[in-house]
């Protein structure tokens, strides 16, 4: 079963579209805890002054109940950026499939479609750290 945590807290207000969390809406940036799985190959690239980034996406399940009191499971996809040496440890560590805890903030870009002049929104969230939600292997007893 896939466990999803999510946790925000309110930071400063700022001029952005909203963002729904949880079926609410969520106008300012914030602190956000997720746990889920890599669900694709993490991509890594350098910058020209030499930083490391790395992107990937993270797949979270929520389970709630409907009016019916029926639990309801519901998938999302979140785009994750991890950038200097943590963006190496992603390098070394993460694999599509792996089990990840993330926490970092919210980041919203905006622009605006230069063929049909409509606005755009792209949420992420950039990672201060990330830990395994995997069982470590070395500690599991081995089969004799």
């Amino acid at each position: 079963m896939n466990r999803f945590h999510i946790n925000v807290t309110e930071r400063g207000l700022r001029n952005q579209a909203p963002f729904s969390v949880l079926g609410g809406s969520m106008q300012t940036e914030g602190r956000v805890v997720l746990t889920g799985e890599v669900s694709d190959t993490p991509e890594i690239r350098v910058t020209l002054d030499g930083v490391y980034t790395a992107s990937f996406s993270l797949k979270t399940t929520a389970r709630r109940p409907n009016r019916a009191g029926v639990y309801v499971s519901g998938e999302k996809r979140h785009n994750i950026i991890a950038r200097g040496d943590l963006a190496l440890d992603v390098r070394n560590n993460v694999r599509k499939g792996t089990r990840l805890s993330v926490e970092g903030e919210f980041n919203l870009k905006q622009w605006e479609e230069k063929s049909s002049g409509e606005t755009k929104y792209f949420t992420r969230v950039l990672i201060d750290r990330f830990t395994s939600a995997e069982p470590d292997q070395l500690a599991l007893p081995m089969a004799a």
